[in-house]
């Protein structure tokens, strides 16, 4: 490998958006790390043989310990259940933040979608994760990009803004129909993977 190339660390869950997300970063000549969190409320696990498919390399980090104390006391409160959405995104990126240094990355990718999910993915929550975690400008979300501002790797150069995406809403139909032109057909059924969202199993 080229050790003057550029490199990032995406978190990969293994669905529909982290896929695409690596494949548009990696399509720009990236290269690219996976990093993926589990958990006992973490009802998936398919990350592993999704990221061989894309040929990622994966670190798999065991949050438990961090989701069950978050869960009863989060800083930033409940989603509709006992989610504890935000608090759970900045651990995460905490964990990569630190992955990406020991890598020498230089910046971390993400498959978040501006308003997909109510209580992390819109703009004020985005800019309160980057301030909580100190990665302010070095969070890229290559299918909502064009929505947000310019990152660091955007400003610099090493990311091409024209290759990025303006995807926004729940509605997962572009997401599809991106998959389907990369001839992407390894992708789960897009479903809750946190259990603590699902009202019996928070009650």
């Amino acid at each position: 490998m080229d050790t003057n190339r550029i490199k990032a660390v995406v978190l990969f869950s293994g669905g529909l958006d982290s896929i695409l997300a690596s494949q548009l970063i990696l399509e720009q000549g990236i290269d690219l790390e996976g990093v993926n969190f589990k958990s006992v409320f973490l009802a998936r696990d398919e990350a592993l043989p999704v990221a061989d498919k894309l040929k990622l390399r994966l670190k798999v980090f065991d949050i438990t310990d961090q989701h069950i104390r978050i869960s009863r006391f989060p800083e930033y409160g409940h989603g509709k259940n006992m989610n504890p959405c935000l608090d759970c995104r900045i651990v995460m990126l905490k964990k990569a933040a630190e992955y990406m240094k020991e890598t020498g990355a230089s910046f971390l990718v993400t498959g978040e979608v501006l308003g997909e999910r109510p209580m992390s993915q819109r703009k004020a929550a985005f800019n309160l994760i980057e301030k909580v975690t100190g990665l302010k400008g070095r969070i890229l979300r290559p299918l909502s990009a064009k929505l947000l501002e310019p990152t660091f790797p955007e400003i610099e150069g090493l990311v091409k803004r024209e290759g990025l995406l303006d995807i926004q809403g729940r509605s997962r139909n572009r997401q599809m129909k991106l998959a389907e032109q990369r001839g992407i057909d390894y992708y789960p059924t897009p479903a809750g993977v946190c259990l603590l969202t699902d009202p019996g199993f928070s009650n």
